[in-house]
């Protein structure tokens, strides 16, 4: 049996090793509550059991733990210039057996530890079974969608470590406008300018498994808030994201329109 009251406690627990006041720490306490919320409406949107909702908060709860201590030795949330932080957090829960101390049972050990690995990851491994590759994709989803919250909500200097300027004056390059315009989604080590990373996270409208995170998205209108944040500066850009928001509410709404 899953106790989520239970996990929820022992993640607490594990938070008092860190700063909370801190504002990458806190973003990264937000972004799992907020994962927690998602991973719980899609389980339920697309009608699984009790058990497997569940599961699915679970998963979310944990998904992130590596952000902490990422966060803490590097201050910096990019995998790529620092250490893949889905692959530390498998280290700490089934290596360092912390896992222990949010579920008694090893029964779902294998289906959290694979959502965990392929949550972060362009693309989910093969060989997954029914179950496991079922909890990924909820996982996936749930993350993607509650990163358009903190994309729209929260500071940016917790969220790029550096304030808002450098995005005005920024321009997108033209192999990441192209392979926006050709829904694709972008690799974080291809983005080359500040905006292009701001354009990445609009691109991953392009890999939802499930609809339900794109309903969210668009309930919120995050779309329109998130391209609003910014005064962009640069003339060419600033038309480029009008382009990029027209495509984009298209795609949504011919998404849920099916």
């Amino acid at each position: 049996m899953i106790d989520y009251n239970k996990s929820l406690q022992a993640f607490k627990d594990y938070l008092k090793k860190y700063d909370i006041n801190n504002g990458m720490i806190a973003l990264k306490v937000r972004h799992t509550y907020g994962v927690v919320s998602l991973s719980e409406y899609i389980a339920k949107d697309i009608n699984l059991s009790n058990e497997d909702v569940e599961l699915a908060k679970l998963i979310a709860l944990l998904h992130d733990i590596g952000r902490f201590e990422q966060a803490k030795e590097y201050g910096d949330f990019r995998d790529y210039a620092s250490l893949d932080h889905a692959e530390l957090g498998i280290k700490i829960l089934f290596e360092d057996n912390l896992i222990r101390k949010f579920i008694d049972s090893d029964k779902y050990d294998n289906i959290i530890l694979k959502a965990i690995k392929n949550h972060n990851k362009l693309k989910i491994e093969s060989g997954l079974n029914e179950r496991e590759l079922l909890h990924a994709k909820i996982i996936r989803d749930a993350d993607k969608a509650d990163n358009f919250r903190v994309k729209a909500n929260d500071k940016f200097e917790d969220i790029f470590n550096y304030k808002k300027e450098k995005l005005e004056n920024s321009f997108i390059s033209d192999k990441i406008y192209n392979d926006f315009m050709n829904q694709k989604v972008i690799v974080s080590s291809q983005r080359i300018t500040d905006i292009d990373h701001w354009v990445s996270y609009l691109a991953l409208i392009f890999d939802f498994n499930y609809t339900s995170g794109l309903k969210y998205i668009k309930e919120k209108n995050y779309i329109n808030i998130i391209i609003d944040r910014i005064d962009y500066k640069n003339k060419e850009t600033k038309e480029k994201m009008e382009i990029i928001r027209t495509f984009t509410t298209n795609y949504i709404d011919n998404k849920l329109s099916k």
